[in-house]
């Protein structure tokens, strides 16, 4: 189902992404420069730590928005099947 974000949700969005595609770079120079290991493993855990963050916001939104709607929409059983699906219990 497709839903249009407002423009505010989608900045915030492409901001974080863009804050994670810098710590990728700085990943990816330290790697280059060989870097102490363990440092480039805290840099690793930051962006995944980021990638966490970023998908629990768009769930959250998902949950508001989507799941809302297919569920007024007398769609229980996909939005059920996509979520069980989303968090990996099917």
């Amino acid at each position: 189902m497709e839903h249009h974000k407002d423009d505010l949700y989608k900045k915030s969005i492409i901001h974080r992404i863009k804050i994670i595609q810098g710590h990728l770079k700085k990943i990816e120079e330290m790697i280059d420069e060989d870097s102490y290991c363990v440092d480039i493993v805290h840099q690793s855990r930051a962006v995944q730590s980021a990638l966490k963050q970023l998908d629990l916001i768009i769930i959250k939104d998902h949950l508001n928005t989507c799941v809302v709607d297919q569920i007024k929409n007398g769609e229980e059983k996909k939005t059920n099947e996509e979520l069980l699906k989303l968090f990996a219990y099917k």
